[in-house]
């Protein structure tokens, strides 16, 4: 991918279609280890940390499931508070979750990132301090898993001065992605260094329609 220097001051953006919701994406659910033990230590605390510090019902909001019936919720747990799948998509997630996890999650657990992804100290962080602005999206590995965490995997930003940025699909010198990248990343102060496998522009119904940047790593 191509950098470009910052943007001249741009036209306004012309209406643009229907754009889909969530572009897809690649990621499978994390394969369980083999090795792991009901009762041994855990990658970021004792087994069932999540369930103690309220994480699946933060999420339950954002879960990225199949629309319910009024009054149902799309969030299945078991006796002890787990949810029943050890998979748990997200996505949307606002600024109020984003800060109320900041303050329950390990320290341990919010050094965890997505392969080359910032990490989730610093995009929830970004999110809960830019008032919509910014949403993040990703996944909880449930109790029944030695990794049990939070990941997050893509951040939306729609701060109206990175609108005007062109990114292109076969990614040619004129492709904008890189530059655009350089502007979210420093202004967010967010820890990593590599571009994100997907840049795509997007007006997800989570976010009221409005026009962001979805921002994906692999």
């Amino acid at each position: 991918m191509s950098a470009q220097a910052s943007l001249a001051a741009q036209p306004a953006l012309p209406v643009l279609p229907n754009i889909p919701v969530r572009p897809p994406t690649t990621t499978p659910p994390p394969a369980p280890s083999p090795t792991a033990v009901p009762d041994s230590p855990r990658l970021y605390g004792p087994p069932g940390w999540t369930v103690r510090i309220g994480l699946w019902r933060l999420l339950e909001p954002w879960l990225d499931a199949p629309r319910c019936l009024p009054g149902e919720s799309p969030l299945r747990l078991d006796a002890l508070g787990a949810p029943v799948s050890d998979y748990v998509p997200f996505r949307g997630m606002d600024a109020a979750t984003a800060a109320d996890l900041l303050c329950r999650l390990p320290g341990a657990a919010l050094s965890d990132r997505q392969n080359l992804a910032p990490s989730l100290k610093t995009l929830l962080t970004a999110c809960a301090g830019a008032d919509g602005q910014v949403r993040l999206c990703g996944y909880g590995i449930g109790p029944q898993r030695e990794d049990e965490r939070l990941s997050v995997e893509a951040l939306w930003v729609a701060d109206a001065d990175l609108q005007g940025y062109e990114v292109l699909a076969e990614h040619s010198r004129d492709c904008q992605c890189s530059a655009l990248w350089e502007r979210v990343k420093e202004r967010y102060e967010l820890d990593t260094g590599c571009v994100p496998d997907d840049i795509v522009r997007t007006r997800p119904e989570w976010a009221g329609g409005a026009i962001g940047w979805w921002m994906w790593w692999d």
